[in-house]
C-alpha cells in the first residue's frame, strides 16, 4: 500500500561501487588481497625492484585501504601500473615492461586476476611504452 511494504531500499550506487561490480561482478569477493605478498610481486616480479621498496608500499598500502576487494595479484598489478604510467619513470620501466605483462598474463591464465584489471593494465602499457 502506497509503496511503503514490499521493495528493499537500496543503497544508492556510487561510481566506485559501479567499478568494482565492473571488475569483479554483482556479487564481488570480499576483500582479500595479501598485502605484503602484493608488495613483493610488484616490487620484485613486476617492476623488477627499479622503484624502491618503501615507495611500492606506499602505494600498495593506499590502494589496499580503499574499498576495492583485490585478489593479491590484482593489488601487485594496479599498484605497479601506478609506476608504469609516471612519466618520469617510463624510461626506467622501459625493460621491466615486458617481463610484466608476460607475468601478468600468465597469472590470468592461472585465473588469479580479474579480467578487467589485465586489460587496464595491458591497454595503459601498450599505449606507454609501443614501438614508434
Amino acid at each position: 500500500m502506497f509503496g511503503l511494504f514490499g521493495k528493499k531500499s537500496r543503497k544508492p550506487e556510487t561510481a566506485m561501487d559501479l567499478m568494482i561490480q565492473a571488475i569483479y561482478g554483482d556479487n564481488p569477493p570480499s576483500k582479500r588481497a595479501d598485502l605484503a605478498k602484493a608488495v613483493d610481486l610488484a616490487h620484485g616480479k613486476l617492476l623488477l625492484a627499479l622503484i624502491g621498496k618503501q615507495d611500492v608500499q606506499n602505494v600498495a598500502a593506499g590502494l589496499h585501504s580503499g574499498p576495492v576487494p583485490y585478489s593479491t595479484e590484482d593489488l601487485a598489478i594496479s599498484t605497479a601500473l601506478n609506476f608504469f604510467r609516471m612519466p618520469d619513470k617510463v624510461l626506467t620501466l622501459k625493460k621491466a615492461q615486458l617481463s610484466a605483462r608476460m607475468k601478468v598474463l600468465g597469472w590470468f591464465q592461472e585465473e588469479k586476476v580479474a579480467p578487467l584489471v589485465v586489460k587496464t593494465f595491458e591497454d595503459n602499457l601498450y599505449k606507454i611504452y609501443k614501438p614508434v
